[in-house]
């Protein structure tokens, strides 16, 4: 006796008739009612009352009845039971820096949430030295950050490359250039984000390394209120592309800001760190494999090395 020879005699039960149950089980009538020859000749009785307007269940095929939807029921249950244990459900710990909670972490989580909805999402956000102290101290399960130094003590995998680039608005003379020499920036009119995120004390750095003097007539630690002021013809600003991608028309066409490529390239790696001789959780793996879905590096671009940077 097989479990498919149960669920066929069920479904001839409750459809009334042969005919009618081959397309739910998508057989034939002959293959079916094989089927259920096999299933009499195996308990030695007949389970239904074969007429020319149908068929209905015998004496015997309405005690069979019963247990069969039994023996279904408790297969089926059976694999919600394995599949339950496979499932992931837990709260996951992850800790990132702003930018990338801003504007990369939503996509994950959403397809993560579609895909294993039991697994339950906390962020944190910091810098990068930050996390890692609190992912090396256990309160962490995995961190998004920028270019970290070496440690033993974790395990780094590079997700994603993002690119900074120069954002002007409508009107401003970068507006419609694919890429401008950061040494054009002397003298023009920049707002930037702050010192004290970890992209724009990197910036600041980048910019004094190539001998460019910029004093920001605006700092913000908020990257939309950047965009907003470029938009209204504050200025202009360095963003990573990540944060920009919704709003800039990279070549051709117009829209409300322009992204232009700063030369020379400046391209961040964006790092996936998990502790080292820990094994993941379920949640953590799923995790991780969205993360890696997602994270999709740009095209390179023939005749420059990229440069890695830090990250906000």
């Amino acid at each position: 006796m097989e479990l498919h020879q149960l669920q066929c005699f069920v479904d001839v039960v409750e459809k009334g008739g042969f005919r009618r149950a081959t397309a739910g089980l998508e057989m034939t009538q002959p293959a079916l009612s094989y089927q259920i020859k096999q299933l009499e000749d195996e308990l030695g009785v007949a389970l239904f009352h074969r007429r020319a307007g149908g068929v209905a269940p015998t004496e015997a095929g309405r005690v069979f009845l019963e247990h069969a939807r039994a023996v279904i029921a408790a297969v089926r249950e059976a694999h919600r039971a394995i599949h339950d244990m496979a499932e992931p459900s837990a709260e996951l710990r992850i800790g990132c820096l702003p930018c990338i909670g801003t504007y990369f972490i939503p996509d994950v989580i959403q397809e993560l949430q579609a895909r294993h909805p039991t697994v339950r999402p906390k962020l944190c956000y910091g810098d990068s030295a930050g996390l890692l102290e609190v992912l090396i101290a256990g309160q962490l399960e995995a961190a998004l950050v920028a270019d970290a130094p070496p440690d033993p003590r974790v395990h780094q995998e590079i997700v994603m490359q993002d690119r900074i680039s120069l954002i002007s608005g409508p009107g401003h003379p970068f507006h419609g250039r694919p890429s401008v020499d950061v040494h054009e920036v002397n003298g023009v009119q920049m707002v930037l984000l702050s010192g004290k995120t970890s992209t724009g004390a990197f910036m600041r750095r980048y910019l004094e390394s190539q001998g460019v003097n910029v004093e920001p007539v605006i700092s913000s630690d908020d990257p939309e209120t950047l965009k907003m002021l470029v938009e209204e013809g504050m200025g202009a600003t360095l963003l990573p592309d990540m944060a920009t991608r919704a709003e800039v028309v990279a070549s051709g066409g117009c829209g409300p800001l322009w992204r232009s490529a700063v030369e020379p390239l400046l391209i961040r790696n964006v790092i996936l760190v998990t502790r080292s001789g820990v094994e993941n959780s379920p949640g953590l793996d799923v995790f991780v494999q969205e993360v890696r879905a997602k994270g999709k590096p740009p095209k390179a671009r023939r005749g420059r090395a990229p440069r890695a940077a830090a990250a906000s």
